[in-house]
């Protein structure tokens, strides 16, 4: 288990949070949205980073933005106000990160760019996408409360405005995977356009909000077979019928 050390960022330890990344700390530039931290922060090496986006993540994840205390986070990491401030412009300029950081660490670009698949590589390149996110939720403790506020977003008007960019950034990712399913014979195109999308949406939709509710109730075994059944779901319902009887008819001869 990778272990980041809660240091003062002016340096000075304050705790030990144990934390597994799904890759270890990664290389991969955080694409920062609307709210974006200072560029003083973004001019910290990547270890001082992580370890206040991560103790923040953990603050947001625990109480939910609303109740979540920014005091709790300056005095974890020993900072000072002026030092936070120094480096965010508040609360929800901390959470837009904490968002943005988390998002790369689910779905990096190279695996958002859906450009390279082919009709081999469609659906096994989406079941890694479901892998990903099951490895994401084992290391990250914190993931799934954090994941709570696309369902259960903020009352706080700046804060709301951040979950509904990610969701509207979410349904974009979708649009362009069923697009690039269907150019490639992988996704049916029996249906509507939108009617697919839709489908997809409200599909994704119930499966995440029932995931957020009741993840904490599951067994460990229970979660992993979830994630895999829930693959199968999706794929039984928009991989083209004919491709799918050819795949078992190949399966049986084989």
């Amino acid at each position: 288990m990778q272990e980041l050390r809660h240091e003062s960022l002016a340096g000075g330890r304050a705790g030990v949070l144990d934390w597994d990344g799904p890759t270890g700390r990664s290389n991969q530039a955080v694409t920062w949205g609307a709210h974006m931290p200072r560029p003083r922060f973004l001019r910290l090496d990547e270890e001082r980073r992580e370890r206040l986006l991560a103790t923040a993540a953990e603050e947001f994840a625990a109480h939910g933005y609303d109740r979540a205390s920014l005091n709790a986070v300056i005095e974890r990491l020993r900072l000072s106000k002026g030092q936070f401030y120094y480096y965010f412009d508040g609360k929800a300029d901390l959470f837009g990160a904490v968002l943005d950081w988390t998002w790369e660490r689910v779905l990096p670009d190279d695996l958002a760019d859906f450009s390279r698949l082919d009709a081999s590589t469609f659906w096994p390149h989406f079941e890694t996408l479901v892998e990903r996110s099951r490895t994401v939720i084992r290391s990250i403790p914190w993931y799934i409360g954090l994941m709570r506020h696309l369902y259960y977003p903020p009352a706080d008007e700046e804060a709301h405005a951040l979950v509904a960019e990610k969701l509207q950034r979410g349904r974009q990712l979708q649009l362009t995977l069923v697009r690039r399913g269907q150019e490639l014979g992988c996704v049916r195109n029996d249906l509507p356009e939108e009617l697919v999308i839709a489908m997809l949406s409200a599909l994704d939709t119930a499966a995440d909000r029932w995931c957020v509710d009741h993840w904490d109730q599951l067994a460990p075994e229970e979660r992993d077979t979830l994630t895999e059944r829930l693959f199968e779901v999706f794929r039984n319902a928009f991989e083209p019928p004919v491709r799918r009887r050819n795949a078992a008819r190949r399966s049986r001869v084989g």
